[in-house]
């Protein structure tokens, strides 16, 4: 759910996750950097996320964690907050 919902809103996975509970996903071509992207979308579009640098320096401006540990319905309602805030 959370990775063909990211896919379709090009929001990239570099790397598929193996057995853990988040993802962490690109955003370098919306033109934002992790910190700002995490910030305009819980201002904007009502979704919590975590810039990269949370998590190491490793490309850390370029990536943010979604964890997906919330109902289908739950994960499918902020895909398509994020979905609409990005098309705006």
């Amino acid at each position: 759910l959370v990775l063909e919902g990211l896919g379709s809103i090009g929001l990239p996975v570099p790397v598929v996750p193996d057995g853990a509970f988040y993802v962490y996903f690109d955003v370098s071509g919306t033109g934002l950097d992790s910190w700002e992207f995490c910030e305009r979308a819980l201002s904007e579009a009502h979704v919590a996320l975590t810039p990269g640098k949370d998590f190491g320096t490793h490309t850390a401006d370029n990536h943010v964690r979604l964890s997906y540990t919330a109902s289908r319905a739950d994960l499918g309602e902020g895909l398509q907050r994020l979905r609409q805030w990005l098309g705006s």
